[in-house]
């Protein structure tokens, strides 16, 4: 079997091996990274005892349980080894740590036991390990001293700093990991406002794409980080839903406020938004940079993977501005059926240009109604001609009935027009001449249930209500009709794809719609049509709708051919926005150290007011599944990332250690502090008690972390 294994890595190509090679190395990282919070934990204990005079009997990363498969013993360690009088060792369970001291133990059924050993016979040095606490039992005056370096024979305050400098060592090796990564370099996607989702409190509110948040809901920083605000946002939604959260934008030399109630995210009801989205650059990924079988995949060539484009149809793009592709990005977007010239840098520093003609459309003779007017933005131009939510617009100009997808292409122009509406029982001529807002975003940003250009002010439903159907797309079935309500539609297994569909993005794709587009919030009939866009000719689908008139569910099979229509998106492999925060000096590096620590320690006991109020649903919990998985990612995005999270991952074991829970620290530290108030310890028996009920309570919920990280896989 293990020469199979050489033989098959021996034939690999060496790019795989390299690939394996690099998923060994990061997955090592993030071991020794969690290892590392872990150690540093239980080293503090460890120090602090020995400081004192402890005997230190054992020194584990991870839990060393007896383990048996019938009469086979397994091993309980990955390794281990004995020094001085401390046996040190990395367990075989990688849930956390402990340092074994004499005279404490955590494990309830051991206590009594561990409490005897503490102790000294009179004439004796101590009682045998393997002495039976509950039948051989001496009497009281049997008993001498406590040992004197057994835990119990220390005064409270030096058992206190003991049972603390677990979470002393977290916090300040968590300040170090954060002022590390300063001092080293710290990527981000700074919180600047790269567009606004149609209809979103944001939109409502009339904020435009290219302000750098420097507040939100109390929180300052001059340099935001993109996922400080999202935090902070999704903190403040889940706490306090219908609270506005105070915002503050910087543009250019002013400063403008303002006050969102969050909304719901579409793809999790429980995660708050305001509809702002983070900054996307003008450069080109240096993997990919297009979309398989897009227009922008045709023009664009593999010297053009990582170059920037720096103009578009002659118009400079200025990199020194703070969103340099504000302008290029509002041209794309209002100008889908022009041919776009763009001005390229590439990666070694050429120019060259490339014609990006219009993205044509593809459709399977389905068109969707506009629905109603959803949201205006405040003291915009449709709210201030008289727009009113819930207007169904009937026509645009000499434009009538225009479905949705058509709607929008009439709005790109950014003209003035004259709307004819639907409100209620009466007709309304309103007309709007647009603004200057730009158009950063596809006007069907999202899930595509609704859609704006924002130099109008007003944002309307996407239903999947059908307006019109072409017969000439119909296979077999029944005839679809005007009004009919889209249920599903399905990929048929029939279908013949080319071989670039049998891996990658096209393989997901397919795989996707086999399984059914099942319209709801999330799979719109906008997203459904955005993701065929990329299927060949003459593909089929099966399509369910419900009759308005009589419910009854009517089936028909469509094929896949070209539109008149062209589309927004023209497959352009853009990467995000990216700074660099680094720290000038020592002192610097500290300060935003211990400023992470802070931020961090804020989200851990904010986490756990909403838990204890039931703001957090189990899908918001994780368990140690979930912390290797973020971690991965994490230590992929480099060294800086990964000692971040190491600091957030120091903070949770700081806090959640030191909860009010027998068996945790904060457990000890009740009994402590009832012992200091008392002037005697807490009665053996009710703390043994308590540490069972404790011990209980900690198992059950790692068990559900555990299951609950199994099923959100």
């Amino acid at each position: 079997m293990i020469s199979d294994l050489f033989l098959l890595l021996a034939e690999s190509e060496p790019e795989g091996l390299m690939a394996v090679g690099s998923k060994f190395l990061l997955w090592t990282r993030v071991a020794l990274g969690i290892g590392l919070v872990i150690f540093v934990h239980e080293l503090g204990h460890f120090v602090a005892a020995k400081t004192f005079g402890v005997k230190c009997e054992k020194f584990y990363v991870g839990f060393d349980p007896p383990m048996k498969i019938g009469p086979i013993k397994l091993p309980s360690t990955l390794g281990k080894f004995t020094y001085g009088e401390t046996e040190y060792g990395i367990g075989i369970i990688p849930l956390g740590g402990y340092v074994k001291m004499l005279g404490q133990d955590d494990d309830p059924r051991k206590m009594k036991d561990e409490a005897a050993r503490a102790r000294q016979l009179a004439g004796d040095e101590e009682v045998d390990d393997d002495h039976d606490a509950e039948s051989e039992q001496p009497a009281a005056s049997e008993w001498a001293e406590l040992d004197p370096r057994s835990l119990p024979a220390k005064p409270v305050w030096q058992r206190m700093i003991i049972m603390s400098a677990g979470v002393f060592m977290n916090v300040v090796t968590g300040a170090m990991f954060a002022a590390v990564a300063f001092f080293y370099g710290v990527p981000y996607t700074p919180a600047v406002i790269g567009g606004v989702t149609p209809g979103g409190p944001a939109w409502q509110a009339g904020i435009e794409p290219g302000g750098q948040v420097v507040s939100v809901d109390g929180m300052d920083d001059a340099q935001m980080h993109f996922r400080e605000m999202r935090s902070a946002i999704l903190h403040a939604g889940l706490e306090t839903p219908d609270r506005p959260i105070p915002l503050t934008v910087a543009f250019d030399s002013r400063n403008v406020q303002y006050e969102l109630v969050t909304q719901p995210h579409p793809l999790q009801n429980r995660f708050r938004m305001i509809g702002i989205t983070s900054p996307t650059s003008t450069a080109l990924s240096d993997s990919e940079n297009a979309a398989p079988r897009s227009v922008a995949a045709d023009v664009l060539t593999e010297q053009d993977l990582g170059a920037t484009i720096v103009s578009f149809d002659g118009t400079a793009i200025d990199e020194n501005a703070m969103v340099p592709g504000t302008p290029f990005f509002d041209y794309l977007n209002t100008h889908p059926e022009k041919t776009i010239n763009l001005g390229l840098r590439r990666a070694d520093g050429s120019a060259h240009e490339v014609e990006l003609p219009p993205q044509p459309s593809k459709w399977i003779g389905i068109r969707t109604t506009a629905g109603p007017v959803t949201a205006l933005v405040t003291n915009g131009p449709a709210e201030k001609a008289g727009m009113q939510v819930g207007d169904v617009i009937e026509a645009v100009g000499e434009v009538t009935a225009p479905d949705g997808e058509q709607l929008v292409l009439l709005l790109a122009r950014r003209e003035p027009i004259v709307l004819t509406v639907r409100r209620g029982d009466e007709t309304l001529d309103i007309e709007i001449s647009p603004d200057d807002s730009p158009q950063t975003l596809s006007p069907t940003y999202g899930t595509g249930d609704r859609a704006s250009i924002n130099a109008y002010g007003f944002a309307f439903e996407l239903p999947a209500t059908l307006s019109a159907f072409n017969r000439e797309h119909l296979v077999k079935g029944d005839q679809l009709q005007p009004t009919d309500e889209l249920k599903s539609i399905t990929l048929l297994a029939s279908n013949d794809f080319p071989d670039e569909f049998s891996s990658g993005p096209l393989a997901g794709l397919v795989e996707e719609l086999s399984k059914g587009w099942k319209f709801d919030e999330v799979k719109t009939a906008t997203g459904f049509f955005e993701s065929i866009q990329s299927l060949p000719e003459g593909t089929t689908f099966k399509v369910l709708a419900e009759r308005a008139e009589t419910g009854v569910i009517i089936e028909s099979v469509v094929k896949l051919t070209a539109d008149e229509r062209v589309r927004f998106e023209r497959g352009l492999g853009l990467v995000a926005s990216e700074k660099i925060q680094t720290a000038s000096s020592l002192k610097e590096a500290s300060v935003l150290g211990i400023r992470e620590c802070r931020r961090r320690l804020g989200e851990v006991f904010r986490f756990l007011n909403m838990l204890v109020h039931g703001s957090v649903s189990k899908d918001q919990v994780g368990g140690p599944i979930k912390i290797f998985q973020v971690a991965g990612s994490e230590a992929e995005r480099g060294v800086s990332a990964q000692l971040l999270f190491l600091t957030m991952l120091s903070m949770n074991l700081a806090v959640l250690n030191f909860l009010p829970i027998p068996v945790l620290d904060g457990g000890h530290m009740v009994f402590l502090i009832c012992e200091a108030i008392m002037g005697r310890r807490v009665n053996e028996e009710l703390e043994m008690r308590l540490t069972l009920v404790g011990g209980l309570m900690l198992l059950a919920l790692m068990v559900f972390v555990f299951f609950n990280d199994l099923i959100n896989i």
